[in-house]
């Protein structure tokens, strides 16, 4: 019986053995016409093709100072390396039994899953179905492409055979597993863990590697994760099945994972980590980035860098001083700010580190940095730069004299002669700088910058802020009260001068640059050069500690005693308010007012929206918190006077002297060029020379009028002695004096002159008035400034 089974069995064999041939003979004809030209370029490419397996475009990722990650940079590709020991052994089972189940013993080539492979294609007379090994799909990915013939895959065979002569498997299968697709923009199996399923590859488990695997060979099926979702699903339980045929799960949890959601949103951290998303300092970062020459010669290139590059950034980013701004600002407007904005920026004065600000509303719906974009009015927090000149290049002092008496008028050829009012049409008053400086007088520091020369402002300002001849300020008279724009990162870095001893810190954001293997290609070392010198950063520096102490900046004062230096500002209309000060460990700007437009701060919290009203709340708000538990360091000392107290003016200037007759009436006024005055400190006015001479009226016996000229300080004695008179409340000067120089050029060479009182000089303590009130100014130009 068993003889006769066999017999009946005979013909079906050689049925089969025959048709094998003749598939065999099938697959010789259909390669035969490929072959020569196949091995010939195979022979070819095995010699002179170069096999890299370096990687492929990388995402870059930023670090705050903490090291903290605060961003990532990508253009289309979303991709981070990582190393064969951080995936999970099951996971990388999952996908080998998936795509690859011989891989550890191929040599790059499976023979059987090819033939398998061949045989389908052929019946279906082209490219049906696959067959490649991992080792071959990096080859078509690296070399040969996704051209369908019969070459490629000759060539694709050779090439894998010899990728896996020259790397390991573990190099091979890391390369892979950092190079693959796997959609929605996901590039290598960490950015796939993180899209899909928002963890790290070391969490992964085999119901993920299972959801993964089956996007390997078509990545873009599940785009928009809304897409062939029946497709997926199957695709999911053929790879659980493997697994489970490979013994890596059992039925247990193969049932499990198949009962598993889809992935249905990008969970990737960019999108859900408020920490990774684009804001206002990563903007700045990658723009630092896109100019930073260590990163290639030209545009092209560092954009290739940045965002393929696969770089690790360090930034100079404070976190903890981020929030302290915030809270500070939450703390003075706890309801929100309404219609108005509130900006800081702050930086660390020993190195130029921009440390943190607040640029704006919501960076997705903003996205206009008015920390470093928002130019806006100053006011009188320019002052600081005016005096600053003076001091450096004018040679004077804030225990010098001058007056700001207002309302003040100066010649401005070819233009109509510029009018200024004090702050809240103060009268004002004769003073020393340094009391001029409390009271923010704007008739005194206009007088003080054309003193000292507008081109000499204009340096100094443009170096402690760090503008070049593009963006320079101009030499007009209204620049002393801050008419010209700057944002607060500028006020930020222009202060910090002053704090370090009149050294400029060259400011940046990026510490250090590594490339994708870890090689710094980039330290930030700290480079400053010398602007203003010690003793002008010394003599500025009391000015504007004296006044948080008893100025305009009382407000900013630090309750925990550590000295703090700063100036108010507020311009025309309230539409900008802002303190800028230091200590010396940071340098600090705060501005508020509307976001797009000028619009009049008339009612914030019940008051005028002056810069010593909410932004020097802000400022002490936030370096409180920020200075919170460290030790608290002086400022220098105040250098000693080299000389007595001077008398500036004008050559143009003219100075009301008062001579009174009798205490019941009014006393007479008579305005005389300033060199024929001297000041009485004590009372804060204007006392006429021994030389002065004043012009009267005076009617004699026989009742006729008639003009006299005598010494200003006999005109008590000869009115008080004529029966009848009558007075003159002007004199006509000595000389004319020559007119104040065109807006656009410094005073004539020699300059006005100065002229030394024969009082006592004036001490450096705060004037005994209060400051100017915070009503506007109803009649100043629209380039006055406030305190």
């Amino acid at each position: 019986m068993r003889i006769l089974r066999r017999f009946v069995r005979l013909p079906v064999l050689v049925a089969m053995v025959v048709a094998c041939a003749l598939l065999f003979a099938a697959v010789g004809m259909a390669i035969a016409p490929h072959t020569e030209r196949a091995l010939t370029a195979v022979d070819r490419e095995r010699q002179i093709v170069e096999l890299d397996l370096s990687p492929g475009a990388q995402r870059t990722e930023v670090y705050d100072s903490l090291g903290n990650q605060i961003g990532i940079l990508r253009y289309d590709i979303d991709r981070e390396l990582i190393t064969l020991d951080r995936i999970p052994v099951d996971v990388v089972a999952t996908i080998l039994a998936v795509e690859d189940d011989k891989f550890w013993e191929h040599n790059g080539v499976d023979l059987r899953a090819t033939v398998r492979a061949l045989v389908s294609n052929v019946s279906a007379g082209g490219i049906n179905q696959g067959g490649s090994t991992i080792t071959q799909q990096i080859i078509k990915l690296r070399v040969v492409g996704n051209e369908r013939s019969f070459n490629r895959k000759i060539r694709e065979a050779v090439l894998a055979a010899r990728l896996e002569e020259e790397f390991t498997k573990d190099q091979i299968l890391e390369f892979y597993l950092n190079e693959i697709y796997f959609g929605n923009g996901a590039y290598g199996l960490q950015a796939a863990a993180e899209t899909y399923f928002g963890k790290d590859v070391s969490r992964l488990d085999v119901g993920d590697a299972a959801f993964l695997a089956g996007l390997i060979r078509s990545p873009s099926i599940y785009d928009g994760f809304d897409q062939n979702i029946e497709l997926v699903e199957r695709r999911r339980s053929q790879s659980l099945q493997r697994a489970e045929e490979e013994a890596i799960i059992d039925a247990r949890l193969r049932a499990a994972f198949q009962e598993r959601d889809l992935p249905d949103r990008n969970r990737s951290p960019q999108r859900t980590d408020l920490n990774l998303r684009r804001d206002y300092f990563l903007d700045e970062v990658t723009e630092a980035l896109l100019e930073h020459p260590a990163l290639g010669e030209d545009y092209s290139e560092r954009f290739a860098s940045v965002y393929n590059g696969g770089l690790r950034v360090w930034t100079t980013f404070d976190p903890v001083m981020q929030g302290h701004m915030e809270d500070a600002r939450d703390e003075i407007f706890p309801n929100g700010t309404g219609d108005f904005e509130i900006s800081i920026a702050a930086v660390d004065p020993s190195t130029g580190a921009i440390k943190a600000f607040i640029g704006g509303p919501e960076f997705a719906e903003f996205q206009f940095n008015l920390a470093t974009q928002g130019k806006r009015q100053p006011g009188s927090s320019f002052k600081t730069y005016v005096l600053a000149a003076a001091i450096e290049r004018g040679g004077l002092y804030p225990f010098d004299t001058i007056s700001g008496e207002g309302p003040c008028e100066f010649p401005n050829p070819p233009a109509p002669d510029y009018v200024v009012n004090n702050f809240g049409r103060s009268k004002g008053s004769v003073g020393s700088v340094l009391q001029m400086t409390l009271a923010s007088s704007n008739c005194a520091f206009v007088r003080l910058g054309l003193r000292t020369g507008l081109d000499e402002v204009v340096d100094i300002a443009n170096r402690m802020i760090g503008r070049t001849e593009e963006n320079s300020f101009q030499p007009f008279p209204s620049i002393s009260l801050g008419a010209q724009e700057v944002t607060p990162l500028e006020q930020a870095i222009g202060y910090s001068v002053i704090a370090n001893d009149g050294v400029r810190m060259e400011p940046f954001y990026i510490s250090r640059i590594e490339d994708r293997n870890g090689n710094v290609v980039y330290e930030h070392i700290p480079r400053g050069r010398r602007v203003l010198s010690s003793e002008t950063a010394a003599w500025v520096t009391s000015a504007l500690a004296a006044n948080v102490q008893a100025g305009t900046g009382g407000r900013a004062r630090l309750a925990s005693g550590q000295p703090a230096a700063g100036k108010t500002g507020t311009a025309q209309d309230f539409s900008d308010a802002w303190f800028v000060g230091f200590t010396p460990q940071l340098a600090t700007a705060v501005w508020m007012g509307h976001p797009e437009e000028k619009v009049s701060m008339t009612d914030v919290q019940g008051r005028s929206g002056t810069g010593g009203w909410i932004p020097a709340r802000v400022w002490g708000a936030f370096m409180s918190r920020a200075l919170d538990g460290s030790a608290i360091e002086d400022f220098p000392e105040q250098p000693p006077w080299g000389r007595r107290s001077q008398f500036i003016f004008l050559d143009s200037d003219k100075c009301t002297i008062e001579v009174e007759l009798y205490p019941e009436q009014p006393p007479l006024e008579f305005e005389l060029t300033c060199n024929l005055v001297d000041v009485d400190t004590r009372e804060e006015k204007f006392v006429p020379r021994d030389d002065a001479v004043c012009e009267i009226t005076v009617i004699g016996e026989d009742s006729v009028a008639r003009r006299e000229r005598v010494r200003c300080s006999e005109v008590r004695d000869r009115l008080t002695t004529t029966t009848t008179t009558t007075t003159t409340t002007t004199t006509i000067p000595e000389t004319v004096p020559p007119s104040t120089p065109a807006p656009t050029g410094p005073p004539p060479t020699g300059g006005p002159t100065t002229a030394t009182p024969t009082t006592a000089p004036p001490t450096t303590a705060p004037p005994t008035t209060a400051p100017p009130t915070t009503a506007p100014p109803t009649t100043a130009p629209p380039t006055t400034a406030g305190g």
